[in-house]
């Protein structure tokens, strides 16, 4: 067995292969969409009114938050509009986005103030602020604020650079190590600093020689091991590169930093280097446009918030309808249209010819347990299939559905074309929504338990309030009643005085 094997998963050729993987650079768009929720946590607030002018790389929303990762502009101009519009999600839900026509000049705010070519001066503490300040979220697609991941981590043994695709077809990943090697090692070496990690590996698929080549010549860092895995689908997800890299297994509901592994995607690495280093914020990213429907795929490094169709428009299509997806061909979340914009997250536009035959009709579950062998976390997508049919929710989070990355492996290979993942999704929807219920619940119960406890509070102390005006009460009445006898035998031992003299006298 292979040193980095792991159980499971797909050997998988890229259906879109292309003979040059640049970065391309494209020009400034004339507007952005920036979506305020591109990060796991609260929606952020907009701190900026519309008509108002807005510099490039300006926070244009936050929130009061330690998860916060602000949202910058990514273009100078004018605040347009500030309204909900259509995510890119299959839900097809809206949110808040903030809507920035440019000016053409792509004036920079300030962003001098913080940290330098010389960050091991600063503390932790600084840079940890600086990256959440920075906007800067997990490149890979999960969206986790990078700030809170790297403390989480704090005092690790090993900083893991993941360098691998999320997916065949997707090449972003790898343009950006032919475009910027050196940020990378350099980016590892400022989280050295601030993890105290004793060691970092950076771990590239074998399909990459020479974005392998690079990272060799420019790693002069003993610390860091650039280190060849195996191209085989899902060897990127974190769970399964932290267990093939480095033998660690991370238990059910726990994460690479509980057992002493920082984990951050190569793209999450360039922008730490940019925003401590160079100060500059998150406001661009690389994103790749593949499918059938492109002719030759490429890598863009686009603005944050461009709309799809300005990306498309530097991208040769077939003829004909099209069918778009973001992610790629095994993750992809199918959209209607081009009318979205690109978030933190969008690392992949896939454009496939929109086919007019109906997908195959679902049949019944044979059995077979192809499911079972393909999965890569080892779970076992047949019962959770199962329970997951009859919105048995409890069995199939016992089952572990939780630890799903919704790879689509276990669907792929499926005889009967079940779509497996989406019953997981709705599983997983359906939990979360008994979640927020039950925190409702228990919170309305809390009220309602603190308000019965302040009610009894409030009759006890008015109880024992009457109880202690009644006893003081008392006590008056019978101080005054001393008060009186004691008088009355004064005044009776003066009149018994008085007539003994009166009667002395008249004797």
């Amino acid at each position: 067995m292979s040193e980095f094997a792991f159980k499971g998963g797909l050997k998988l050729e890229n259906p879109y292969p292309a003979d040059e993987i640049d970065l391309i650079r494209i020009p400034l768009p004339d507007k952005v969409i920036l979506p305020l929720q591109q990060r796991i946590g609260e929606q952020a607030k907009p701190i900026v009114g519309i008509g108002e002018h807005v510099l490039t790389g300006q926070v244009v929303a936050t929130i009061d938050d330690e998860r916060c990762a602000p949202v910058h502009a990514s273009i100078s101009g004018n605040v347009v509009a500030i309204d909900e519009q259509v995510m890119p999600h299959q839900s097809g839900l809206k949110a808040l986005c903030i809507t920035i026509e440019s000016d053409g000049k792509d004036d920079w705010v300030d962003t001098s103030i913080g940290c330098t070519e010389h960050y091991e001066l600063c503390t932790p503490e600084t840079i940890y602020n600086k990256i959440r300040v920075s906007g800067i979220v997990g490149m890979g697609g999960a969206g986790f604020p990078t700030h809170t991941k790297v403390q989480l981590a704090e005092g690790c043994h090993t900083l893991l650079v993941n360098a691998t695709e999320c997916e065949p077809g997707i090449t972003c990943d790898a343009s950006l190590i032919l475009a910027y090697s050196t940020k990378i090692i350099r980016g590892a070496e400022v989280l050295f600093h601030i993890s105290r990690a004793e060691r970092a590996i950076i771990a590239i698929e074998d399909d990459k020689p020479e974005a392998i080549a690079l990272l060799k010549k420019y790693c002069n860092n003993d610390r860091i091991s650039i280190e060849e895995i195996p191209t085989k689908y899902t060897s990127g997800a974190e769970k399964i590169l932290v267990k093939s890299v480095l033998g660690i297994e991370i238990p059910s509901g726990k994460f690479a930093s509980d057992v002493g592994v920082l984990c951050l995607n190569v793209g999450t690495v360039v922008a730490i280097f940019d925003a401590v280093v160079e100060n500059r914020p998150l406001i661009s990213r690389a994103v790749t446009v593949a499918g059938n429907a492109v002719k030759v795929p490429k890598n863009f490094q686009v603005r944050l918030g461009a709309s799809y169709d300005y990306l498309l428009s530097f991208t040769d299509l077939e003829e004909g309808k099209h069918k778009v997806s973001m992610a790629g061909m095994m993750m992809g979340i199918e959209l209607k249209g081009t009318n979205y914009s690109v978030t933190k997250n969008t690392n992949c536009i896939f454009v496939d010819m929109d086919e007019k035959s109906a997908p195959a009709k679902a049949k019944e579950c044979i059995r077979c347990g192809l499911c079972n062998t393909v999965c890569p976390v080892d779970l076992l997508p047949q019962q959770l299939y199962w329970y997951s049919k009859g919105e048995n929710i409890d069995k199939a989070v016992d089952y572990n559905l939780l630890d799903c990355i919704e790879c689509g492996c276990c669907s792929y290979v499926c005889p009967s074309r079940i779509p497996l993942v989406n019953y997981y999704q709705f599983s997983k929807a359906l939990y979360r929504q008994q979640v927020k219920e039950k925190e409702q619940t228990d919170k309305a119960r809390s009220r309602f338990e603190f308000r019965e406890m302040r009610l009894e509070r409030n009759k006890r102390e008015r109880a024992e309030m009457m109880e202690a005006k009644k006893k003081a009460l008392k006590e008056k009445m019978a101080s005054d009643k001393a008060q009186k006898d004691i008088i009355e035998a004064a005044v009776e031992r003066v009149s018994s005085s008085k007539s003994d003299t009166e009667e002395q006298d008249g004797n």
